[in-house]
């Protein structure tokens, strides 16, 4: 693997957390796997070396990188946490597409063996959630637990027009000038009013990232529906998505906790489809809890990464 590269994460200090952050902030190694296409990856090394906790692999959406996740790390708890960059996107090689959903996954795969994880818990986000279930249902003794953030599924006959349109769109029209309109998708007018820095990060990240492998990743979105092979899943599983959300509806979550026999739902109020970055303590709060009863990691001295409890952290359907 090439030399790592530190990467200072920290909270951003006026972003709307609703949570108490005491936690000194991690420090993340970005690296690049050895074998081919290489894969980027932020490393964050667990704050308890030696505890046993299964470290989290964080799979992000389509068109997006592992900096989406920088508001969501410095709150999660102090496990191991490996957040690669897809073939085609941020850091990434960029192979020739057209790609396949198992591609995606096989990397995922080969980057785990090069760092010899054997047990992981997964979170996947939109296309992430894809993936995170494909590696659940191929490598059932690896995956400890998942986390689908904003999952699509069982789509309707006009959700599935709707999103052969937007792969028409997105297949003809450059990154660039897709993902300014694309933020109305993904965030709240509220939260695009107040905290526009963070709202420009991830138009900046769509926007750079390259056309075609962009367009490949997106027509794996619209091709594949998991509802029909999730009820393979017997790991304990986190569903999440915004109550507003439109592309990944709340519906779609509530088919998918319909399936998989050992799920939770929380549906958040308010918020469309980048909750892990307009409520990352929200997200957070529901992700330690279930790891923490599941594969606890014991707090390192001087810091906490609890969420307070004083703000909702969604409706929850047990």
């Amino acid at each position: 693997m090439t030399a790592p590269m530190t990467v200072p994460l920290q909270p951003n200090p006026e972003a709307k957390t609703n949570v108490t952050q005491t936690a000194p902030a991690r420090d993340a190694a970005r690296t690049t796997s050895r074998s081919i296409p290489r894969i980027s990856f932020l490393d964050i090394a667990s704050t308890m070396p030696e505890a046993e906790a299964a470290p989290l692999l964080l799979l992000h959406g389509v068109g997006s990188s592992s900096q989406t996740w920088l508001e969501l790390i410095p709150l999660l708890d102090g496990r191991r946490i490996i957040a690669p960059d897809y073939r085609g996107h941020g850091a990434s090689d960029s192979p020739q597409p057209p790609y396949a959903m198992d591609d995606f996954v096989e990397d995922a795969l080969r980057l785990l063996d090069e760092l010899g994880v054997d047990r992981v818990h997964v979170a996947g986000f939109s296309i992430g959630a894809l993936f995170a279930e494909r590696l659940a249902i191929l490598e059932p003794a690896r995956v400890v637990s998942l986390v689908l953030l904003s999952s699509i599924a069982d789509r309707t006959d006009a959700e599935r027009a709707r999103a052969a349109n937007r792969l028409a769109h997105i297949t003809s029209t450059p990154p660039a000038q897709v993902a300014p309109a694309s933020a109305e998708r993904w965030f709240t007018r509220e939260f695009r009013d107040s905290d526009p820095v963070l709202v420009q990060r991830e138009i900046d990240i769509v926007s750079s990232v390259d056309h075609a492998p962009y367009a490949a990743s997106y027509k794996v979105l619209v091709e594949n529906d998991p509802v029909d092979i999730v009820e393979a899943i017997a790991c304990p599983t986190l569903i999440m998505t915004g109550e507003l959300d439109e592309g990944s509806t709340p519906a779609m979550s509530q088919a998918l906790h319909r399936r998989i026999r050992e799920s939770r739902l929380v549906i958040v109020p308010n918020v469309k489809h980048y909750v892990h970055v307009e409520l990352p303590a929200t997200v957070a709060g529901e992700i330690n809890a279930m790891l923490g009863d599941l594969d606890p990691v014991i707090p390192s001295p001087g810091g906490s990464t609890e969420v307070s409890a004083a703000d909702p952290t969604g409706r929850r359907i047990p």
